[in-house]
C-alpha cells in the first residue's frame, strides 16, 4: 500500500483507482460541477486530502477558471461534471484551452451505455464529446469486475495525464459511465494500489545535418523579420531573442503578449504597420519571416506580409504542426525556439565566413534602418498624440496601463487586447489574453482561477460585453482578493465600429454593437464585490488608487464609462495622427 493518508473513497474500486492515480501524479486542484452521476468522483476527490477540491456551480465558469489555474501552474487540472448538458458546457474552454495549449483532465460522468438514446433522462453521446479541440479521448470500462478491465481503466487514467503534458500540452477526455449507486464510500485502504506509468519529457534536438542545411540557408538571408506570439515570460528565451535582434540584417516584431523583455524588439507591431502605405511593401519585405510562440493578435501583420513577396517562411516549436499564418511557409523548425536563435547567433559571432558569406555592414543594411526609423517615428507621434488625447478608450487604456501595480495582467478579447497592443510593454507585468480561440467568454473567469493560484496582483482590463457575458465568473466563493477588474464600459461592442462592414449597415447599434445600458453596480454588490466607478481622467486616477488600496480585502471592479460613438473616431484619428509627416525629422 502507498503512503497516502488515511481517508475514504467511492465503494466503486476503477473510480478509488483513478483518484488514486491523480494524487500519486501529483495533479491537485479539482474544479467541480455539482450533479449526482458524477457524485462517486466527487466524493473521492473531495475525501482525500491531497486534492484541492472546488465547486463552481455554472460549468462553463468552472471550465475557464479550471483553465487560468493551469495557465498558472503549467500543470493538469480536473474538471469533474455530471452527464448530459453539463458537459457541453465545458468546450469553450477546453477549445480555448487546446489551442494555447493548456492541460485540463476532463471527467464527464455518464449514464450506463445501455440507456443512451433511450429517452433515459439526463443522457446524451458523451463520447468523443470534444473531439474536434482535444488531445485525445477515452470512455472507461463501465463497472469493471474483471482484472483486465481495471488494468484496462488504469492504463487509460495513466496516458490521459501523461499526453495532457506530453509535447503540446493541452486538454484530455475521459468518460466515465456510472451506474447507481453511487454515493458509498470505503476506506481508502480497500484497494490495492494501482500500477503508475510515467513517460519522461525529452527535448528535440536537430541533426548535425539539418543544422548545417538550416546554417546555409541563413546564410543567403540578409532581410530576416522574426515575430514573436503569445507565450509566457523565460529569462532564457529573452536573451536568445535579444542576441538575434542585435544582428544588422534581423528585425523583431513582439506584441505584449509575447512577454518579451528586450530593448532592442519592435514591440507595438499595429502602431508600426498601420503606418506602411502598400506602396511602400517593396522597402519593408523582408527575405525570411520567421515566426514562434502562439497567436499574433495584430490582424494587419498577417495581412501585410500575406500581400507581400516573401522569399521564405521558417516556422519554429517543438510541437506545432503546419502553421502557415503568412502563406509563405517553407520549413518546420521542431526545437525550442531560443535552442535555434541561439545557435544562429552563435554562427554570426563565429563570423559569416564559415557559412559562406561576408559579413552585412550594419550601415548599408537598409531593411533594418528602414524599420527602425517607421518604428521611431511611430513612438514620438504616439507620445505626442496622448498628451493632446481626449477623454476615450485609447486615453483610458494608457492611464491605466501606467498606473496599474506590478503582477499579472489579463485582456480580454476584442478591444482591451488590440488597444494594449499600442502600448510599449512593462517589464513588471506578465501579459495573458485567452487569444486561442479569441472569444469573449470566460476572460473574468480565467483570470479569476489564475488569481486562485497566484501570489500577487492579477488585474483583468475588459469590456463591457465580455464583462457582462462572463457575470457568473464572479457567482462562487473562490474569488481572490487580489483579483481586479477594471471594465470599460461603452455600451456596446466598439470593436464593430471600427472593422469594415458592420458600421456601414443600419443593423449596426442592434445586431453587431449588442448596444445597452447596464452597469456592473448592483452585480458587484449582489456577489459582495468591491465596486467603484470613473467617468474621466480625474475620477479614473482617483479610482485606481481605491482598486488597488491594500486594505480592500475582497476583488473589486472599476467600471469605467467612456462615449460610445466618440471612441472610434478618435482611434482612426489616432492611426491618421501616426501616419502624418513620414519621412521627416520629429522631436
Amino acid at each position: 500500500m502507498s503512503d497516502a493518508p488515511a481517508h475514504l473513497t467511492s465503494a466503486k474500486e476503477s473510480i478509488a483507482r483513478l483518484v488514486k492515480i491523480c494524487a500519486i501524479k501529483g495533479i491537485k486542484y479539482v474544479v467541480i460541477s455539482p450533479g449526482s452521476r458524477n457524485a462517486a468522483l466527487t466524493l473521492s476527490f473531495a475525501e482525500d486530502p491531497r486534492f484541492d477540491c472546488l465547486n463552481i456551480a455554472d460549468e462553463r465558469v468552472a471550465a475557464f477558471f479550471a483553465m487560468g489555474i493551469a495557465q498558472k501552474t503549467k500543470q493538469p487540472v480536473i474538471l469533474c461534471c455530471t452527464s448530459g448538458t453539463a458537459a457541453l458546457n465545458y468546450a469553450p474552454a477546453i477549445a480555448e484551452a487546446y489551442h494555447q495549449k493548456i492541460p485540463l483532465l476532463i471527467l464527464t460522468a455518464d449514464r450506463p451505455i445501455e440507456w443512451i438514446d433511450q429517452r433515459a433522462g439526463q443522457t446524451m453521446k458523451q463520447k468523443n464529446l470534444y473531439a474536434n479541440y482535444i488531445k485525445k479521448s477515452f470512455e472507461l470500462f463501465e463497472e469493471p469486475k474483471q482484472q483486465e478491465h481495471l488494468w484496462f481503466n488504469d492504463r487509460i487514467v495513466n496516458e490521459a495525464i501523461n499526453i495532457s503534458t506530453t509535447g503540446s500540452h493541452g486538454p484530455v477526455h475521459i468518460n466515465v459511465p456510472m451506474r447507481e449507486p453511487l454515493y458509498e464510500l470505503v476506506p481508502a485502504s480497500t484497494f490495492a494500489d494501482p500500477k503508475i506509468i510515467n513517460k519522461p519529457k525529452l527535448k528535440l534536438e536537430l541533426s548535425i545535418l539539418a543544422l548545417s542545411e538550416i546554417r546555409k540557408e541563413w546564410a543567403g538571408y540578409k532581410s530576416v523579420l522574426v515575430i514573436v506570439g503569445q507565450r509566457d515570460h523565460d529569462p532564457s528565451f529573452d536573451k536568445a531573442i535579444d542576441l538575434l535582434a542585435q544582428l544588422p540584417q534581423v528585425i523583431v516584431l513582439t506584441e505584449t503578449t509575447s512577454n518579451v523583455q528586450s530593448q532592442h524588439v519592435l514591440p507595438s507591431i499595429d502602431r508600426v504597420i498601420d503606418s506602411i502605405d502598400s506602396s511602400e511593401y517593396g522597402d519593408f519585405t523582408p527575405a525570411l519571416v520567421i515566426s514562434c510562440g502562439a497567436a499574433i493578435v495584430s490582424k494587419k501583420i498577417r495581412f501585410m506580409l500575406r500581400q507581400m513577396d516573401v522569399t521564405a517562411h521558417w516556422h519554429v516549436d517543438a510541437d506545432d504542426g503546419y502553421i502557415d499564418t503568412y502563406q509563405a511557409l517553407t520549413r518546420l523548425i521542431s526545437v525550442e525556439a531560443e535552442d535555434l536563435f541561439t545557435t544562429l547567433v552563435q554562427e554570426e559571432v563565429v563570423g559569416y565566413e564559415a557559412v559562406g558569406r561576408e559579413a552585412v555592414d550594419p550601415e548599408a543594411n537598409r531593411f533594418k534602418s528602414i524599420w527602425l526609423d517607421r518604428e521611431e517615428h511611430t513612438k514620438s507621434r504616439h507620445t505626442a498624440y496622448l498628451k493632446q488625447s481626449v477623454w476615450s478608450d485609447l486615453q483610458v487604456i494608457s492611464d491605466v496601463l501606467a498606473a496599474i501595480p506590478a503582477g499579472v495582467l489579463h485582456l480580454s478579447s476584442s478591444t482591451p487586447i488590440r488597444y494594449a497592443q499600442l502600448f510599449a510593454h512593462r517589464s513588471d507585468l506578465l501579459y495573458k489574453c485567452n487569444r486561442g480561440v479569441s472569444g469573449i467568454d470566460g476572460c473574468t473567469s480565467t483570470a479569476a482561477g489564475y488569481a486562485y493560484v497566484h501570489d500577487g496582483w492579477v488585474t483583468l482590463i475588459t469590456g463591457d460585453l465580455a464583462f457582462f457575458y462572463d457575470s457568473n465568473g464572479l457567482w462562487h466563493p473562490h474569488l481572490d482578493p487580489k483579483l481586479r477588474i477594471i471594465m470599460i464600459n461603452n455600451e456596446g461592442g466598439n470593436i464593430f465600429r471600427y472593422v469594415n462592414g458592420p458600421d456601414k449597415t443600419k443593423h449596426l447599434e442592434q445586431h453587431f454593437e449588442a448596444t445597452h445600458q447596464t452597469s456592473a453596480k448592483l452585480l458587484a454588490e449582489t456577489y459582495g464585490v468591491g465596486y467603484f466607478r470613473a467617468d474621466d481622467r480625474s475620477s479614473l486616477q482617483t479610482g485606481i488608487k481605491e482598486l488597488f488600496d491594500e486594505s480592500l480585502d475582497c476583488a473589486a471592479v472599476l467600471e469605467v464609462y467612456t462615449p460610445r460613438t466618440e471612441n472610434i473616431d478618435i482611434l482612426k484619428d489616432y492611426f491618421q495622427f501616426l501616419k502624418k509627416n513620414i519621412g521627416q525629422n520629429h522631436s
